[in-house]
């Protein structure tokens, strides 16, 4: 099992929008490099990354499809 980006931003905050709608449906995420960006923001090069394990990545598309819908 491992893990899957879906979005990635320059800016935690930006994602923490679907994180909290997928969490809400059950699927634990994770942001990588979250800190390193808050220290290195100077370095357009580091992205925040969502992340979500591969089982659940059909899930994830079904959401992120019902989002897109409304």
């Amino acid at each position: 099992m491992g893990l899957v980006t879906i979005e990635k931003a320059h800016v935690a905050s930006e994602l923490l929008v679907l994180k909290s709608k997928l969490e809400s449906e059950g699927v634990i995420c994770y942001l990588r490099n979250e800190y390193t960006t808050q220290i290195m923001n100077y370095l357009p090069s580091f992205e925040v990354e969502l992340q979500v394990s591969e089982l659940d990545l059909e899930k994830v598309r079904e959401i992120m499809t019902r989002k897109d819908a409304e």
